[in-house]
């Protein structure tokens, strides 16, 4: 009698701590010596069961699982009870109490006696039509449960701090080891996440590999130790199916002082300060202090009026145009497309203030295609004076990325009736964080098109030769600080050239961009260079400008 005491007590106590794992989903815990089910209450509802306690006797399991599911159901129980599994994770279509049949997922473990043989099945069991709210595979709150919360602090004007995480080469894991090791890892994280916020916040697993994490208690100051001791518990390595899994954790912080803005304007700023994170600090957590000039609660507030005007069909946008001379006639060649963005409340506005942040908002695709729009319609007036010059656009990763780039493009083209002989993409630095392979696939796509491709700011950042070398793009424009300081700087004079005679080498024509005075144009005539730019020759100006000059 003690004995069968004692054991249902390990059994409870396994109970419990699968609920406290659970959080509120229903909970069954089987004991393979007793053959003895314990139900959460709720279960015992959904099902229709007769008590918490179900001898395996008394009930045919397999009558409560579809016909067409009862097969895999059928294994999965055999290589449990052999000792084959240590763990489930599997999908049913099981009957409940009133007849009808629900999605179910079942996810648990086994717990072996001291001879290696099962001797506690257990785990939870989530009813897929009632998690909207819930991840399903760390059972942390989704990303919708996170927009749910931060938009009700945002309406409450409470003040919150909320950090975006997320685990590098995440796709590198789950190549290597299998998803199933790679939901191990996501738990893991997850877990070390809680653990680390504890009672004074929300954590909720969001797209891919990343977390965010909400707290209202504690400071940025104290965010920021938490995170630091985050990312040395993940360098250190988690514990995953008895393997140390070292993980590199990116993040990016904002705190929201109660002001004015939305939840979409936080969380583009908050995937910016994250992609700082990954790409240019490694890994260390990167606060958003705001645009140049204006602190964190002006900048938000800027970035939303941007993103009303996107929503009011682009309003208060405008183009401009740069001029791209040939280097060596010094006649038009080009003009670069330029957007301009005027605010009621902040006046004139730098694209740097705001475009670096928007560009990875799902709005900026549609900024994208008006500007793509505009240019071609202003182009065509360009073209009826001069049908050699050509429309350079700047493009961002977002579009590149977009399913429907090619449509767009050809659905534009032909509706304004420009030719997209005469259109060259120009990607920015940015575009250098999509994958090599399908930005390679993107630029050669274009070239088959007829639209030339050119790298901006070549020579900065990373891997920009290997760039060179595999996209094999039209033109390069080099960066613009070794222009400028080609003067003062006598290294610059060296990298220009060596630069500039790489690419011709390559097979890709040279756009010097910064000649800002005729000192550096005299320097750069020897250069085989095909194009120049620069306020020098012009500055950025309207169309009407543009063809009373120079056409």
């Amino acid at each position: 009698m003690a004995e069968k005491m004692e054991h249902r007590k390990i059994l409870d106590d396994l109970f419990n701590a699968f609920t406290m794992i659970g959080r509120g989903n229903y909970v069954g815990v089987y004991d393979v010596k007793k053959n003895v089910t314990r139900f959460s209450t709720a279960a015992v509802e959904l099902f229709g069961l007769e008590s918490e306690y179900i001898s395996a006797e008394s009930v045919d399991w397999i009558k409560y699982i579809y016909s067409e599911d009862q097969v895999i159901c059928t294994q999965t129980v055999k290589n449990l009870l052999s000792g084959k599994s240590k763990g489930y994770d599997l999908t049913c279509r099981t009957r409940l109490k009133d007849g009808s049949f629900a999605s179910l997922r079942y996810i648990g473990s086994t717990i072996f006696d001291e001879d290696g043989k099962p001797d506690i099945i257990g785990g939870i069991i989530i009813n897929e039509g009632l998690t909207e709210t819930t991840d399903l595979v760390t059972i942390l709150p989704n990303q919708y449960g996170f927009f749910r919360d931060l938009t009700a602090i945002i309406e409450l004007k409470r003040s919150c701090v909320v950090v975006l995480c997320g685990i590098s080469r995440m796709s590198n894991i789950n190549e290597e080891h299998g998803y199933a090791f790679g939901n191990s890892v996501l738990q893991q994280a997850g877990w070390l996440l809680q653990e680390a916020v504890g009672q004074d916040g929300t954590v909720y697993r969001m797209d891919g590999a990343r977390f965010a994490f909400l707290t209202e208690s504690l400071s940025p100051e104290e965010v920021a130790l938490r995170y630091e001791k985050l990312r040395r518990a993940a360098q250190a390595g988690l514990p995953v199916e008895n393997v140390r899994q070292v993980l590199s954790i990116n993040g990016g912080m904002i705190y929201f002082d109660g002001g004015s803005a939305d939840v979409r304007t936080i969380f583009s700023s908050l995937n910016f300060v994250y992609n700082e994170s990954k790409f240019y600090h490694n890994g260390k957590l990167v606060n958003y202090n705001g645009a140049i000039g204006m602190n964190t609660h002006e900048s938000l507030e800027l970035l939303a009026e941007v993103r009303d005007c996107i929503l009011m069909d682009c309003e208060n946008f405008s183009l401009r145009y740069q001029p791209v001379f040939d280097a060596h006639t010094e006649k038009l060649t080009a003009v670069e497309a330029l957007l301009c963005w005027h605010s009621e409340r902040f006046g004139e506005v730098s694209p740097a203030a705001y475009v670096p942040v928007i560009e990875r908002d799902y709005l900026f695709e549609e900024l994208g295609y008006w500007i793509l729009r505009r240019a071609m319609e202003d182009g065509l007036k360009i073209l009826a004076r001069n049908p050699k010059v050509h429309l350079n656009v700047n493009i961002s990763p977002a579009q590149l990325v977009d399913d429907f780039l090619f449509e767009e493009i050809d659905k534009i083209s032909k509706s304004v009736g420009f030719p997209l002989k005469n259109l060259c993409f120009e990607l920015t630095q940015s575009c250098r964080l999509i994958e090599p392979d399908i930005l390679r696939r993107i630029v050669r796509a274009l070239k088959r098109k007829g639209i030339r491709c050119l790298i901006d700011d070549f020579g900065s950042g990373v891997a920009s030769i290997d760039f060179l070398r595999d996209l094999a793009p039209n033109f390069i424009k080099l960066e613009r600080d070794y222009i400028l300081h080609i003067k003062d700087k006598p290294g610059n004079l060296h990298i220009v050239r060596n630069l500039s005679e790489l690419a011709v080498d390559l097979g890709t024509k040279v756009c010097l961009k910064g000649v800002e005075d005729a000192e550096i144009r005299e320097i750069v005539k020897s250069f085989p260079v095909t194009n120049v730019q620069g306020n020098y020759y012009s500055e950025a100006i309207t169309l009407d400008e543009i063809i009373k000059n120079y056409l």
